[in-house]
């Protein structure tokens, strides 16, 4: 008897540690970082979510989740077996609460959010997607707006490339047909798996090439956002606007030259003047725009050869280029460059849970940082505090250090000054940075 007892203890015990370690396997199967995306009637938004799960105990922060981008969240909630049902904290109030049920690397569930019917999805950071390809992609539309509610033209994973075309300016393309909207034509959006608010969309520009042998350039007068106020110009009626292209002696010229200019021959060196993302705060922005999202930045170092730092606001990024330029000087000074359509071949990574929320780029020769704003001035201050931070971030410089090594070896350029806000751009060269002890 007594053995049958000791047996039946023995049985129960073991009954017991089974099912409390299977719990505590489901339980930790909710813990670790998790891209969140909500739905809602009136469109979605995403955030990265951290859990911590404790004994049943559910608990963590979430960035904010609400269609604006506002509010970081606290998460309190409890587990039963794969399904959990959270709360949504801000500053101790509940904003939401979701039930939740838990199947292998995502959870999925519904409730409300800040009094808003939702449904939630939601995958681990480290999910894996297929192997990188190369996509050969002739679009069938295009856009003037840098959005995220755009049905995308193609899902890209990181280390992807896309070999594709750009329109000009007028919406035409290498046969001078209409293919889009006039307004800065934007090829995209391209959505890229994984990425999320708070990472980083790195974009290698491999190949940009003229297709066609003709461009258009604005250049009867100066801007006046590039000149004195009370300069006085006088517009010839007759200036012509288009320039013939040489792809094979990479030579620009004016098609219908006066004679003073009859042997006006430049290099050409093809650009991509509008690049980004779908802009912060659920915007909608006209390409010929440009802010945090990148957009009609215009600087002539976008060329072959150039990486470009894109901080991410949306889910998937939703990344966008277009406006090609055959040539363009400094500052864009009479509104236009060379504006023709281009061959384009670029491939895309990602950098998460890291963001500068200000665009850089680099290319061979430097590491360069844009300061966009309402005035030159600010515009300068942000660029410079861009590569200031670069510097203590990855040098580990102290502010002396800093001061000293941007004092004597900071360029700038001057990448626009008539769109809607100034961009200028603060750069150093690498083999300066060869000099800096890591």
């Amino acid at each position: 008897m007594r053995k049958a007892v000791w047996a039946l203890i023995t049985i129960l015990l073991l009954l017991s540690i089974t099912v409390s370690r299977a719990f505590a396997d489901q339980s930790s199967e909710w813990s670790g970082v998790w891209d969140v995306i909500v739905s809602f009637d009136a469109g979605s938004s995403a955030g990265v979510m951290t859990l911590d799960a404790t004994d049943g105990a559910l608990t963590g922060t979430s960035q904010p989740l609400g269609e604006n981008g506002f509010f970081p969240l606290d998460v309190n909630g409890s587990i039963e077996g794969q399904n959990a049902r959270i709360d949504l904290l801000f500053h101790g109030d509940v904003a939401g609460s979701l039930t939740l049920s838990l199947e292998g690397d995502m959870f999925s569930g519904e409730g409300e959010l800040y009094g808003v019917p939702v449904k939630v999805l939601a995958t681990t950071g480290a999910r894996s997607h297929r192997a990188p390809m190369t996509h050969d992609l002739i679009p069938d539309s295009y856009t003037t707006q840098f959005m995220g509610n755009a049905s995308p033209i193609l899902r890209l994973v990181p280390g992807d490339t896309v070999r594709t075309t750009t329109l000009d300016n007028e919406g035409r393309d290498s046969d001078l047909k209409w293919q889009g909207m006039p307004g800065n034509t934007l090829t995209g959006p391209f959505f890229i798996e994984g990425a999320m608010p708070g990472d980083t969309l790195v974009i290698h520009l491999i190949k940009i090439e003229i297709n066609r042998d003709s461009a258009k350039m604005y250049s009867g007068s100066l801007n006046q956002k590039a000149v004195q106020g009370g300069y006085v110009q006088v517009p010839q009626s007759d200036w012509g606007r288009v320039w013939s292209l040489d792809k094979k002696r990479g030579a620009a010229r004016p098609k219908t030259p006066s004679d003073k200019l009859a042997k006006f021959v430049l290099p050409i060196t093809p650009m991509i003047g509008s690049i980004g993302v779908a802009p912060p705060l659920n915007q909608s922005i006209y390409a010929g725009d440009l802010g945090f999202h990148g957009g009609n930045l215009d600087y002539n170092r976008f060329i072959e050869g150039a990486t470009i730092y894109l901080p991410i606001w949306r889910s998937g990024a939703y990344f966008f280029l277009g406006d090609g330029h055959a040539l363009q000087g400094d500052g864009e000074i009479s509104g236009q460059g060379l504006e023709t359509s281009l061959d384009v071949e670029f491939k895309v990574d990602l950098i998460k849970g890291e963001t500068f929320r200000q665009i850089w780029s680099e290319n061979s020769e430097y590491i360069m940082f844009s300061g966009i704003d309402n005035s030159l001035d600010s515009a300068l201050q942000m660029a410079t505090t861009g590569l200031a931070r670069w510097l203590k971030i990855n040098y580990g410089l102290n502010d002396s250090e800093v001061a000293t090594v941007l004092s004597a070896a900071v360029e700038y350029d001057i990448a626009e000054v008539v769109d809607p806000r100034p961009h200028v751009v603060a750069k150093i060269k690498k083999s300066t940075l060869k000099m800096l002890k890591k």
